[in-house]
């Protein structure tokens, strides 16, 4: 069973340091939120469907891109894509103006704008501090209510778990290029709450048979 365990550490070791280097080579593949986009907003004079924009959207610049009212008032149209193009713009707009019956002046209520690639740091620096401080809080916990057990099981190695998990969670992403968008944060944030949990039944378990 050791053999194993140690077995395990090692591809897990050599799993984040091939994921650095695919990291530091190929960088993450960004889902369309997070990677560089255009952005083309509508101004329209009359409530829309935004279902109907869609449609034209998809049709001309295919399925990867994403559709949502730009404001509130449900007037005005967003569409993101990788690239769109001056062409697709006016084709984009004369469909429109068919389909929903509305005069779009290009100079005017279109507005196009580049949207710069985001990056993993930016997505999550903002839960680092967070992260940090509930580690070591965890750590104190464990240190005082399994103090019988000794530093290692209880600071060490609760403390090397969480970052093995999230380092191999991170290269996962990286060597089997899943493209990062907003469930990223989420699953990381699941596996560093169920490393904390494992840790502490496996510490439990160990205490009921000390006493």
């Amino acid at each position: 069973m050791k053999i194993l365990k140690n077995i395990l550490l090692v591809l897990v070791i050599i799993t984040i340091i091939l994921g650095i280097v695919m990291i530091k080579v190929k960088g993450f593949n960004y889902g369309l939120l997070y990677s560089t986009t255009q952005r083309m907003n509508i101004y329209i004079d009359k409530e829309l469907d935004i279902n109907s924009i869609k449609d034209i959207a998809k049709e001309i610049l295919g399925e990867d891109i994403l559709v949502q009212y730009g404001t509130h008032f449900n007037t005005v149209a967003s569409v993101v894509a990788r690239e769109i193009t001056e062409e697709q713009q006016d084709t984009i707009i004369s469909k429109i103006q068919e389909k929903l019956e509305v005069e779009i002046n290009k100079d005017e209520d279109v507005v196009l704008m580049d949207i710069p690639q985001a990056n993993v740091y930016d997505l999550i620096s903002i839960y680092i501090l967070p992260i940090i401080l509930i580690l070591a809080l965890f750590i104190i916990f464990l240190e005082v209510r399994y103090r019988k057990q000794g530093a290692i099981k209880t600071i060490l190695i609760p403390g090397l778990s969480v970052i093995l998990v999230l380092g191999l969670y991170i290269s996962a992403y990286s060597i089997v290029r899943i493209p990062v968008n907003d469930f990223f944060v989420i699953f990381a944030m699941l596996f560093f709450i169920g490393t904390l949990i494992t840790n502490t039944m496996i510490l439990n378990r160990a205490e009921e048979k000390i006493n």
